[in-house]
């Protein structure tokens, strides 16, 4: 299968960069891997204390390695077991000699002859440099990795202190201050709950208000449990409708008599105030900000207007006396290895909108890559960068062959315009923002692995139902195609727990609509039906092509 075995320098030690060394070492090539930081787990390693990751282990994990105590018990890990997965990933495919821990990738170019050139030095002694020569590069040190703060945020007019959420480890920050939280994504909304529960006073400030809130946790299972195959393949133009929200009412009907009816009533009301649906804003899948509000007196206020002295003052007039701002404003992309030689690949990369399957420069094909630039809004970045790592490492080999210039073009079109129908602002403001469900479909038919649902229901049925109606595991991903361990797949598919049956009930009747009125064919899955077989010849690359 391989067209020859390339020597590969992968940049990165998160979850992305572990599986794509594994799917690129798997298919025969020599791989080494770089990590600024002494050890695996990427930002994993230096996260504050209890953080709390916002998908479940069962849509967390990579499809080639699902646990069974993690089928047993599904949760949502702490970021101490996560970081214990994947140290359990990199021992079972053998990972760990091909990275070298506390180094620094100092720059990466284009070579005359071909292939590109990495410079690296060790953490601490930068003049130690060594270069190595690699057919091809893949990125794989995500999105999070520049702190973003607001315009406004100048220390000079604050004589308190503004951090970032990346600078907080645990409570000891908020310790007897009175605390400003912007931001209501997943880590404001947990920064929020400790500043409330250790500060004298705690102020939530945001300018568009939280995405769609999904609680952690429904009847004691993960949440996105409910993240399955039928509810998430409806049309996105119909998940707005009345007869699809009504959904939540059946929902609720069937929470046990133990529910925080205080906090899930809190939620029910700004989500409707809101107006948006898990589909169509970011999903905020944490109730801790929620909590600070009904429990611990935080106030929830607009946007900063200005910044004072000992006080910041808000959009509507009001003001807050404060004395640390926490600024939980996300990240964005830094290729800082780039800039010096290839600035134009760096800028083009921070947008990740505009690469084919959010990972490749289209005139430069799998030269050079990004994996984990893939943020769904509902669901995790690892099973989506294991997709992209699988597509990859298929490509590199030779077992599939790239599309054409115009057809990657195409794609990228397409699937930015969906993403700014289906998100609106969230998508303009998020670049890395994708549907979990169309992003991984649309990838696993260019790979060949979607699940033969048909012939699964023949062979085996229940395996069947917990594609349609489980979680959207990854290992439905692992059923056939390049990569497939099927006997283990179809073993994990059939412990996948399900919603209740008549949530289950509901949503099989709303998908049983929108086939019976002709609303399935949606754009994307008119593009995924086309058949690589017949597709155009791949243009051939120039040795250093013009960016468009």
């Amino acid at each position: 299968m391989t067209s020859g075995r390339k020597r590969i320098g992968v940049i990165g030690a998160g979850p992305a960069g572990l599986v794509a060394v594994k799917e690129l070492k798997e298919t025969g090539h020599e791989v080494v891997a770089f990590d600024a930081r002494p050890t695996l787990g990427g930002v994993f390693a230096d996260a504050y204390a209890g953080l709390q990751l916002t998908s479940s282990s069962l849509i967390t994990s990579f499809g080639s390695y699902i646990r069974d105590r993690d089928l047993d018990r599904p949760v949502l890990w702490q970021c101490d077991e996560y970081l214990q997965y994947l140290r359990e990933f990199a021992e079972r495919y053998d990972l760990a000699p091909h990275f070298h821990f506390s180094t620094m990738v100092k720059s990466v170019r284009r070579a005359p002859d071909g292939g590109w050139r990495m410079r690296v030095a060790p953490v601490g002694s930068p003049e130690q440099e060594t270069e190595h020569a690699f057919d091809h590069v893949v990125v794989a040190t995500g999105s999070n990795v520049k702190p973003q703060f607001p315009a406004w945020a100048d220390p000079a007019g604050f004589d308190g202190r503004i951090v970032h959420s990346g600078d907080v480890h645990d409570e000891s920050t908020f310790a007897g201050k009175r605390v400003l939280v912007v931001g209501m994504g997943e880590s404001g909304s947990d920064m929020a709950l400790m500043a409330a529960r250790a500060g004298r006073a705690c102020a939530i400030s945001t300018r568009n208000g939280p995405g769609y809130i999904i609680p952690r946790y429904y009847r004691g299972l993960p949440a996105d449990t409910d993240s399955n195959r039928c509810y998430h393949g409806l049309p996105r133009s119909v998940v707005h409708k009345p007869i699809v929200r009504f959904k939540v009412k059946v929902e609720d009907a069937l929470l046990p008599a133990d529910a925080d009816r205080k906090v899930l009533g809190k939620v029910a009301e700004i989500n409707r105030a809101r107006g948006g649906t898990p589909f169509t804003r970011f999903g905020t899948k944490s109730t801790a900000f929620v909590k600070a509000m009904v429990y611990h007196g935080a106030e929830w206020r607009p946007g900063v207007a200005e910044l004072r002295r000992d006080r910041v003052v808000f959009a509507d007039g009001t003001e807050f006396e404060c004395d640390l701002i926490v600024c939980c404003t996300g990240f964005t992309p830094q290729f800082s290895f780039l800039e010096e030689h290839e600035p134009e690949l760096a800028r083009r990369a921070c947008n990740a909108r505009s690469l084919y399957r959010r990972m490749m420069i289209p005139e430069l094909g799998t030269s050079i890559s990004w994996i984990g630039l893939v943020r769904p809004g509902i669901g995790g970045v690892p099973a989506c960068s294991e997709m992209q790592a699988r597509y990859l490492a298929l490509l590199i080999s030779g077992g599939k062959p790239l599309p054409s210039l115009d057809e990657m073009h195409d794609d990228i079109r397409l699937h930015a315009e969906l993403d700014r129908r289906q998100y609106g602002h969230d998508a303009e403001r998020l670049p890395t923002m994708a549907d979990l469900f169309r992003f991984s479909e649309s990838t696993a038919h260019e790979i060949g692995c979607r699940p033969p649902l048909r012939k699964l229901f023949l062979r085996d049925p229940r395996a069947a139902f917990k594609v349609a109606f489980g979680p959207l595991s990854a290992a439905q991903y692992r059923l056939a195609g390049p990569g497939a361990d099927p006997v283990r797949a179809r073993a994990v598919l059939r412990r996948l727990p399900t919603m209740p049956w008549p949530v289950l009930a509901y949503e099989a009747m709303l998908m049983a609509g929108c086939w019976a009125a002709g609303l399935t064919r949606e754009p994307w899955k008119k593009w995924q039906r086309r058949s690589p077989a017949v597709r155009r010849p791949a243009v051939a690359k120039a040795p250093r092509p013009a960016l468009q």
